[in-house]
């Protein structure tokens, strides 16, 4: 069984913490997970343990997520970047497989953009070059009812916000449903400062910064039926690195790791391990994104 420990760290004042499962005998790069805005570092546990066989598993609650720190919403992925590359300077870890869901994707694209020596692959879930109006509209809304102190609205705004339209054919909608509701339904009061800074980063972002990343093999893929950061925006962003490949997983939506939280595991896996992806019966047919006019010299 592999031996798990939580180291905990500070940058530039702000305290934060990963998890780290170590594997004696790797077959790859370490995997780096990093999760979505109302997530901690345990949040994809239940996916972890095919990636655990083959590296050693990271996975991090940087400063505004989990038990870290709060981060003031005035502090954008920027700093958060910066952040995660004081961890694999900390961790003495010169390569890494790097996995950003959602929130965590403009942070992730940032380190592969910045150092792409120390991303031996990318993969990003829930991806977005930048939020459109309607998506920024509705993560205000669930700001606003979280402020307003209104539990049920905010369950409510979020299951709008987060989920597909109820007439999608989407695996354990009612199950999925019911635990986004009665998660989000019962934020502690601890967690609300949190949560409202997540929430207004996002908002904020402006997008991401021109020049693309080159030189990183990388995956970005969604389900089918992503309301939130859908398919045409996580295209954009495979747009953008060169070589990419990008996927939807069939029967799913932006909370692909809960509706279909096998097939991700085997998707990441494989693609962690230099495994073919094209024989996967729950993704769609895979596009190759050549390298774009940003890129060329």
């Amino acid at each position: 069984m592999n031996s798990e420990r939580v180291r905990r760290l500070t940058f530039d004042d702000f305290g934060y913490r990963c998890r780290i499962v170590e594997n004696a005998a790797p077959a790859t790069d370490p995997v780096v997970v990093l999760g979505g805005a109302f997530q901690d570092m345990y949040a994809f546990r239940r996916l972890e343990a095919r990636w655990a066989r083959s590296a050693t598993v990271i996975s991090v609650d940087l400063p505004g997520s989990g038990a870290a720190d709060v981060l003031p919403a005035s502090y954008g992925f920027d700093f958060l970047t910066g952040a995660l590359t004081d961890l694999l300077d900390r961790l003495g870890l010169a390569r890494v497989n790097l996995f950003g869901a959602s929130y965590a994707m403009p942070i992730a694209y940032g380190l592969a953009q910045r150092h792409p020596e120390r991303v031996a692959r990318l993969a990003l879930v829930g991806a977005a070059p930048v939020y459109p109006p309607d998506r920024r509209a509705a993560l205000r809304r669930m700001a606003e009812a979280l402020e307003s102190g209104d539990a049920d609205a905010y369950a409510r705004t979020s299951i709008a916000a987060l989920l597909s339209p109820a007439e999608r054919d989407v695996h354990k909608r009612a199950v999925v449903t019911r635990v986004l509701a009665r998660t989000m339904g019962s934020v502690p009061q601890a967690d609300i400062p949190r949560h409202l800074a997540s929430t207004y980063r996002v908002i904020d972002w402006q997008g991401l910064r021109p020049g693309g990343v080159r030189d990183v093999p990388a995956l970005v893929f969604t389900g089918e039926h992503d309301s939130l950061t859908h398919p045409d925006l996580g295209r954009e962003v495979a747009s953008t690195i060169d070589g990419c490949v990008f996927t939807l997983i069939r029967g799913a939506d932006h909370l692909c790791h809960l509706e279909r939280p096998s097939e991700m595991s085997e998707l990441l896996d494989r693609f962690f391990t230099d495994q073919p992806l094209d024989d996967l019966p729950y993704l769609t047919p895979l596009e190759h994104h050549a390298r774009p006019a940003a890129l060329v010299p």
